[in-house]
């Protein structure tokens, strides 16, 4: 690893005024955390940057580990170590916590079980938004890692170099991940962002593009860990596909730009597959103590058509034989 000096070496300008915050949020992360800081300090660039690290009170050693990174690199690394979990009191960390501490022109997002693997990505898309004043967010393509596998996408050979993402082809295909965002920060108030319900990285996105396109640079840049103590994976596939749609629905309830054919199609095949997902929880006590898969398949009903409905009774039938 480069030491302080090193990193800061090629930067021009000052110090004090980074272009880009990276900001991290952690939890029990202490088997990922240092490759992914390590990653941030891999970054070579001629401007400077700066680390926000928010532990939300790891219980395994992810403070301490931090801690140690933000004594070596103190001009670089700052850190919020919270003694109480703020996830579990509804706290958001983005809009009350580090986006109001970030001081960069740029805001780059990357959780602490992923990592970046091109020294050169937060060049690359701050030179992209600096040459492209029409463009307010960025993304990058990515390896998933399962265990010790690393897997591909292809969108190597189904997209272009860059791009271009806007309310007519976000989601498709799926490659706006959030360990590869970098965006304006003036495209994004953590105030309008607070305002959502169901808010979660597709509503971060959505209110930049409100202030500019988006773009996918097709080149490898980061790396989505899966495992099953992320707090995503834990959930249901009931669960993962309803909160999609409920955080899609608020998008286009409250966002008119976003009221395209195409994002009205993502949240109709997200109600639908929620609503199918949860017959799968009729026979468990889940079902009994949750109202959700109820109104998802209550709402899923009342907007199909007649086809559809036909397909999901037929479904019903035979998960109740």
């Amino acid at each position: 690893m480069r030491d302080q000096n090193s990193i800061i070496l090629n930067w021009t300008g000052d110090i004090q005024k980074p272009i880009v915050s990276i900001l991290c949020d952690t939890f029990n992360h202490e088997k990922f955390i240092t490759e992914t800081l390590e990653g941030f300090l891999n970054q070579k660039t001629t401007f400077p940057f700066e680390i926000i690290v928010h532990d939300d009170a790891s219980t395994d050693n992810t403070a301490s580990i931090v801690t140690e990174f933000a004594q070596k690199y103190p001009l670089i690394i700052k850190t919020v170590l919270q003694k109480e979990n703020q996830y579990s009191q509804k706290i958001n960390f983005w809009s009350d916590i580090t986006f109001p501490m970030a001081q960069g022109k740029y805001i780059a997002l990357c959780e602490g079980d992923d990592y970046w693997i091109d020294e050169l990505k937060l060049q690359k898309q701050v030179d992209f938004l600096e040459n492209n004043p029409d463009y307010a967010i960025t993304w990058t393509d990515f390896l998933t890692k399962k265990e010790t596998e690393l897997i591909p996408n292809d969108f190597s050979n189904t997209l272009p170099a860059v791009y271009t993402i806007d309310f007519n082809t976000l989601f498709q295909p799926y490659c706006t991940y959030t360990l590869t965002s970098l965006f304006r920060k003036e495209a994004v108030d953590p105030l309008d962002y607070k305002k959502f319900k169901y808010g979660k990285d597709n509503t971060l996105y959505a209110l930049a593009l409100c202030n500019g396109k988006g773009a996918f640079l097709n080149f490898q840049g980061a790396v989505y860990r899966w495992h099953s103590g992320g707090v995503y994976s834990l959930k249901t596939p009931f669960f993962q596909r309803y909160s999609s749609y409920l955080n899609i629905k608020e998008i286009l309830d409250n966002i008119p730009q976003a009221r395209t054919n195409n994002m009205k199609k993502v949240m109709a095949t997200l109600l639908k597959a929620s609503a199918f997902e949860a017959l799968k929880l009729r026979k468990t006590d889940q079902y009994k103590t949750i109202e959700e898969p109820e109104k998802a398949i209550s709402e899923f009903l009342d907007k199909a058509n007649l086809s559809l409905k036909m397909k999901y009774l037929w479904r019903y039938i035979k998960t109740n034989i």
